[in-house]
């Protein structure tokens, strides 16, 4: 089980990195300005993307420290593994199609990676939730509703 600051960090980094990706979409979507020179980025949205980056940044060290402790540890003890490596497998899509965003090739390459990248972030806040919510279950109650993987 991790440390209470620990856990808090997590959820906390998770959250910026839902909560600036989320703004970033919305003000690329349906808040640009007319410019001069036609449609412009809202001025918030840079602001959003640096947020967005940080918090990547510190996502990994997060993904990181979780690796060696909370994932490997109940990854043996065969506990709440369909979950969490469906949150899991989110993350490693996120950081593959983040990556991609800056430096695969190509306007299509570029456009199909912005794309995965919206999908699989929006899939990663439920994919957690589920995650948060069986992982509490199964502590509660290790045996009952059938929930073992």
């Amino acid at each position: 089980m991790l440390s209470l600051i620990h856990r808090r960090s997590a959820y906390a980094v998770l959250l910026l990195l839902f909560l600036s990706g989320l703004a970033h979409y919305i003000l690329h979507g349906w808040f640009m300005r007319q410019g001069e020179f036609g449609p412009a980025p809202n001025t918030l949205e840079p602001w959003m993307l640096k947020l967005h980056g940080a918090a990547a940044m510190l996502g990994l060290i997060v993904l990181g420290s979780l690796l060696s402790t909370h994932i490997d540890r109940f990854w043996r003890l065969r506990r709440n593994r369909r979950a969490g490596g469906i949150f899991l497998a989110c993350a490693l899509l996120l950081i593959g199609s983040g990556y991609g965003l800056y430096y695969f090739g190509g306007e299509q390459a570029r456009a199909l990676s912005r794309q995965l990248h919206i999908v699989i972030g929006l899939l990663a806040l439920p994919a957690f939730a589920v995650h948060l919510w069986r992982g509490r279950a199964l502590r509660r109650h290790p045996r009952a509703n059938g929930l073992r993987a």
